[in-house]
């Protein structure tokens, strides 16, 4: 998706420049090396705010975030380098070939330079009406974004077809299905306690009965299950043959296996406060055994651990991106007011695409569109921190085509108005395809069963949209209007 994305991005600015410098007289030679020095540069600093959300996944303990990671900074550094060196030696060699088989002005889809321009006239004209039209719809869907859920979804998330989808239906018909959401306690002894000494089979019985008695287990498994009515003979389950006893002993009798199975009704979430209360429990007060320790595995630990990987970390990544971005905007633009509006109109782009997920995935307000049979009660943990990095990163492409076209219209002797006239005109087009290619990329990806992906398809796709028409053609440029000459400042 990134590479796509990217790619995809910045060549096309490229190829914009190229074409504009062709249409002012220019040769090959000379247009391609125009744009590589004005869309080289632009690139070059779009792309630095998604490598620093991506570096930022490098936080999270996990290896598929940091895989997203380091291939999202591969795909960043390739992307940039492609379109600063191969792509305008392509194009130089190309020359007014560049055009070949290109559709005819009448037939093009997108809307041509003068009507972003007139567009954009109307939008510094009437700022303060345009941010009244389009800034409560985008606030109410942020505002949805709070109620996100993020955490593993219950029941089958994966898709029907697979083998254990199909086997976990079985086991639920089969009044079986607590199983999957098993605990798997190892009960640790301390050095001078073995399973098998009176001390350690009594621990093990004590920590037994208290996981039984909790209204959420179905029962316990454990040797002592295995021993039945003479579970407190210590000599015979001692005798019991090795195969009874490997499943639940380590080898040298200083840890115990006990299987808590809940009950067929008890909720996922539910099940995950249960670990985190184990957790948080004194092991001694459940063994009456001084020196024991409790390791807690199993489907919801695995969760819990899992959501706190994950969320426990999205404060400091959070912190890192917006960190990040402001500061290489402050660099890239010598300015204090531009980097600061683009990291709110970002905010408000990924806040939307996480409200976009709570109507449609958790309200289930259309999910039947993309092939669900009814909302789902969780937003993977995942999804926040990876649609939020993505997002921040490719938004940001959009916010720096247009004001460095703005900025250098200033440059050269424009007023406010002509100026983000002249940088909408320039770049709208450029925009509008770039976030086309984005969206059919990231639609495509709801069309899988897997809904974790479907989830991240949609949220970029929501994001994209949105901000490619309402906040970069419309409410960005709305500010720039009224920030006036304070956007350039202190740079000038």
């Amino acid at each position: 998706m990134l590479v796509l994305a990217l790619g995809i991005d910045y060549a096309l600015l490229t190829v914009s420049r190229f074409r504009e410098a062709l249409d002012d007289g220019r040769d090959a030679a000379a247009a391609a090396a125009d744009a590589a020095r004005h869309a080289g540069r632009t690139v070059a600093l779009s792309g630095a705010p998604v490598a620093v959300a991506s570096l930022a996944l490098l936080i999270a303990p996990l290896n598929e975030l940091r895989s997203a990671a380091i291939g999202g900074l591969l795909v960043v550094v390739v992307s940039v380098l492609l379109a600063a060196t191969l792509l305008p030696a392509l194009l130089s060699w190309l020359g007014q070939r560049v055009d070949a088989g290109r559709i005819r002005a009448g037939l093009r889809l997108a809307p041509n330079p003068e009507r972003y321009r007139r567009w954009a006239r109307t939008v510094v004209a009437h700022p303060w009406l345009v941010l009244a039209v389009t800034a409560p719809p985008l606030l109410l869907l942020a505002a949805q974004a709070p109620r996100l859920n993020a955490r593993i979804p219950r029941g089958q998330w994966l898709p029907p077809r697979m083998e254990s989808t199909q086997a976990g239906r079985d086991l639920k018909a089969m009044g079986r299905s607590g199983a999957l959401q098993a605990l798997r306690v190892v009960l640790e002894f301390p050095e001078d306690v073995t399973a098998l000494t009176t001390e350690g089979w009594t621990a093990t019985a004590r920590a037994s009965a208290a996981f039984a008695a909790d209204p959420r287990v179905a029962r316990v498994q454990s040797l002592r299950t295995l021993a039945g009515d003479r579970a407190d003979d210590l000599a015979y389950v001692s005798l019991m043959p090795a195969a009874a006893k490997r499943p639940f002993l380590s080898e040298e009798g200083d840890a115990a296996l006990l299987e808590v199975v809940p009950r067929e009704t008890s909720d996922p979430a539910a099940l995950t406060a249960f670990v985190r209360e184990l957790r948080a429990r004194d092991p001694v007060s459940l063994t009456g055994l001084p020196g024991a320790r409790l390791r807690i595995g199993g489907l919801p630990a695995f969760a819990a651990d899992y959501e706190d990987a994950v969320g426990g970390r999205f404060g400091r990544i959070f912190a890192i991106v917006v960190a990040g971005t402001l500061l290489t905007l402050f660099l890239g633009f010598r300015s204090v007011l531009v980097p600061i509006k683009a990291v709110l109109l970002n905010l408000l782009s990924v806040s939307a695409a996480f409200g976009a997920l709570v109507v449609v995935f958790q309200d289930g307000y259309g999910v039947g569109l993309l092939g669900l049979e009814g909302p789902v009660d969780g937003v993977f943990p995942i999804v926040p921190v990876l649609v939020f990095c993505t997002v921040f990163g490719l938004s940001m492409d959009y916010e720096v085509f247009l004001v460095a076209r703005v900025a250098e219209a200033r440059r050269v002797g424009a007023d406010d108005a002509d100026a983000i006239a002249e940088g909408l005109a320039r770049t709208g087009g450029v925009i509008t395809s770039a976030a086309l290619v984005m969206i059919a990329v990231f639609g495509a990806f709801t069309l899988g069963d897997f809904i974790l992906v479907k989830m991240l398809g949609f949220a970029l796709a929501v994001a994209v949209l949105l901000d490619a028409t309402v906040i970069r053609i419309a409410m960005g440029p709305a500010l720039l209007r009224l920030a006036g000459r304070w956007n350039w400042w202190p740079g000038g």
